[in-house]
C-alpha cells in the first residue's frame, strides 16, 4: 500500500512539473509575441520617419 501511495505522489509531482513547463512555454510565447509587436512598431516608426523626411525635402 505504501508503495502505491508513493507512486501516486511521484505521478502527481510529474504532472505539476509538466504543468509548470507548459506555463513557462506559454510565457515564452507571450514574450516572443510582444517582441514581434515591438519590432512591428519600430518598423512603423521608421516608415513614419522616412515619410516625414520626404515631406520636409519636398518643396
Amino acid at each position: 500500500m505504501q508503495v502505491d501511495t508513493t507512486k501516486v505522489q511521484v505521478d502527481t509531482t510529474k504532472m505539476q512539473v509538466d504543468a509548470t513547463k507548459m506555463q513557462v512555454d506559454t510565457t515564452k510565447m507571450q514574450v516572443d509575441t510582444t517582441k514581434v509587436q515591438v519590432n512591428a512598431t519600430k518598423v512603423q516608426v521608421d516608415a513614419t520617419k522616412v515619410q516625414v523626411k520626404i515631406l520636409v525635402c519636398t518643396p
